[in-house]
């Protein structure tokens, strides 16, 4: 009983404490509505958000495209590590894309895909092309590193699926699974990052450019927090899905 109720505790505490300070900081700012919402407020937004049918497709077509780019974007990277790692050619072609995808800023990148494609397509290519350049590296990272003489054995004794199955997964997947939830992390700030800019019909990222432009504070502290909610959830979904993968290659 007491360690489930340290759990707890060790869970809820820290929260409360920020919740405490947050109240405080909106007392102590005073016009609260306009420049620091309590968590009142924002729950009371929050609420009207999630009881709305519109609120509830932003949502959905968020959580859509971050998925879909999160997928995509993984198997492509994949498939770029494969490639690379097993050839030095295609390795010096392509290396300095990868490198140029990940020093470039997202909001540059998805400034300068606005002007270059349709609104449509944009909101996904962003996450995606982020994505395809963190699971790339990884997976190549984890390719490389693998133990080369169990691999040059197996390749005597088993065949190209058993090799691939028994011996290269195991020794790859567990630090791609490690780099995932990161990844799909990152997709959350890549595509919010391109419904703000591309204001597509349904989206969270258009809802919270429209509250800050109407100046609606808690409504957009209350996406935000949603934001955070929904992303915790998702990664915590992927870990434990991660997981039961996983113990079919240990």
């Amino acid at each position: 009983m007491y360690p489930i109720l340290r759990k707890i505790a060790k869970f809820c505490v820290p929260i409360a404490v920020y919740i405490l300070i947050w109240q405080l900081l909106s007392m102590l700012v005073g016009s609260r509505l306009l420049l620091l919402p309590s968590p009142l407020d924002t729950l009371r937004s929050m609420g009207e958000i999630v009881s709305s049918k519109s609120g509830w497709q932003s949502i959905g077509m968020t959580v859509v495209r971050i998925l879909a780019g999160f997928l995509l974007g993984c198997a492509v990277g994949i498939g770029f590590a494969v490639l690379t790692s097993h050839s030095r050619v295609f390795d010096w072609l392509l290396r300095p894309l990868r490198s140029l995808i990940k020093t470039t800023p997202i909001t540059s990148f998805a400034l300068i895909l606005l002007v270059s494609v349709i609104a449509f397509a944009f909101r996904g290519i962003v996450a995606r092309i982020f994505l395809i350049a963190m699971s790339w590296q990884t997976t190549e990272e984890a390719i490389k590193n693998r133990d080369v003489h169990l691999s040059e054995m197996a390749k005597i004794y088993l065949s190209p699926w058993k090799k691939l199955r028994y011996v290269t997964l195991p020794q790859v997947l567990p630090q791609f699974f490690a780099s995932a939830s990161t990844a799909l992390g990152f997709a959350w700030k890549a595509v919010i990052t391109a419904e703000i800019l591309a204001l597509p019909k349904l989206g969270i990222g258009r809802q919270m450019q429209f509250h800050k432009i109407h100046v609606e504070i808690p409504e957009l502290f209350a996406w935000t927090l949603l934001v955070i909610l929904l992303s915790v959830i998702l990664e915590n979904a992927l870990k434990f899905a991660l997981r039961k993968a996983g113990k079919r290659y240990d």
